[in-house]
């Protein structure tokens, strides 16, 4: 591991050498207990104190699904992940439980992404298949409550990423550059990105109807429900952008090769200092920052006291977010 000189003011990246896995990381989330990735092979890993572990390498049950998709409860409390062959799971991190929720209604195709709000035992998802289609459901304890997958009106093949808001509405961007969100009473919306004619990676969705997704040329598209429109904000020339986190007003976006932009004021971004040149899949902002990429790559980010103003020593980062609409046009309870 790693440690910052005493003469050190700004937390800076640095790579983690003793990470126990040798294969690409897909995704990371910052938990309570720590941050948690998911790897090739069906493989989970958690630094949660102690240095890197793997906490399981089979996928959700024995048969080693490539997992893809990561997703954690509001109080950071449950992982969610989600991947191939209709492989679908949580790990609770309280306990330290693997539960297995493979193929909801005997759906079988590969889980590309999933999105949770609300806190662990009462939690709201939506996770999207390679279709298209988005299956909603809802937790009680450790029952699910499954919904209809749908696929929204004019949705390409593939959903890339999906996200929930503050405020409680769901959204999901496709591989065909179009946005869409839940509504309480007419289910899926498009709302765009009209002569977009780009790829869509990543998409945030923060509060007061303010989203962002990552596009393939270097964009930040931001979206104003106030005024419903789309506003293009040039990053990079150089990379596509791929993966955002955010923390409290802080707001980072992953490009190609190892680059890092932070938003440093209004729509004014910055490149900030990554010690690698691998392909950084997904970024986590919380307690350390870690990003991961290709070939066990993990970079991490202490945060220091100066940066958790406002933030408690036990994670009120981790706020329910309310509910979201599930796209069949209901709020569910």
């Amino acid at each position: 591991m790693w440690e910052l000189g005493p003469d050190s003011d700004e937390p800076e990246w640095r790579v983690v050498d003793d990470v126990p896995f040798e294969k690409t990381l897909f995704a990371v989330v910052s938990t309570a207990d720590g941050p948690f990735a998911i790897g090739d092979g069906g493989t989970m890993l958690a630094d949660r104190g102690e240095g890197w572990e793997v906490i399981f390498d089979s996928g959700p049950h024995t048969r080693d699904n490539q997992l893809r998709a990561l997703a954690v409860t509001d109080d950071g409390e449950r992982v969610w992940f989600s991947g191939s062959s209709g492989a679908l799971g949580c790990y609770d991190v309280t306990s330290r439980r693997k539960f297995d929720y493979s193929m909801p209604k005997e759906m079988t195709s590969t889980w590309e992404a999933i999105t949770v709000a609300g806190p662990r035992g009462s939690e709201k998802a939506l996770v999207s298949n390679g279709s298209g289609e988005v299956l909603p459901f809802t937790m009680d304890g450790f029952d699910a409550d499954w919904g209809i997958a749908r696929k929204p009106a004019g949705a390409g093949s593939t959903m890339a990423a999906l996200g929930a808001s503050p405020d409680g509405i769901g959204y999901a961007v496709d591989t065909s550059g179009n946005v869409f969100k839940t509504t309480a009473k007419d289910g899926w919306e498009r709302i765009g990105i009209r002569d977009a004619q780009v790829k869509f990676y990543d998409i945030y969705a923060g509060e007061k109807g303010r989203v962002y997704v990552a596009a393939g040329d270097g964009r930040i598209y931001r979206y104003d429900d106030s005024y419903a429109n789309w506003t293009p904000v040039g990053v990079t020339d150089t990379a596509s952008l791929r993966a955002f986190s955010a923390y409290e007003d802080e707001l980072v976006v992953l490009g190609n090769g190892g680059e890092i932009y932070e938003r440093v004021e209004g729509d004014r971004w910055e490149a900030v200092h990554a010690p690698t040149e691998e392909d950084l899949f997904d970024v986590a902002l919380g307690k350390p920052d870690v990003a991961v990429g290709a070939d066990a790559t993990v970079l991490e980010r202490p945060r220091e006291e100066a940066r958790q103003a406002g933030t408690s020593e036990d994670g009120d980062q981790f706020e329910g977010r309310g509910e979201y609409h599930d796209g069949d046009g209901n709020s569910p309870s």
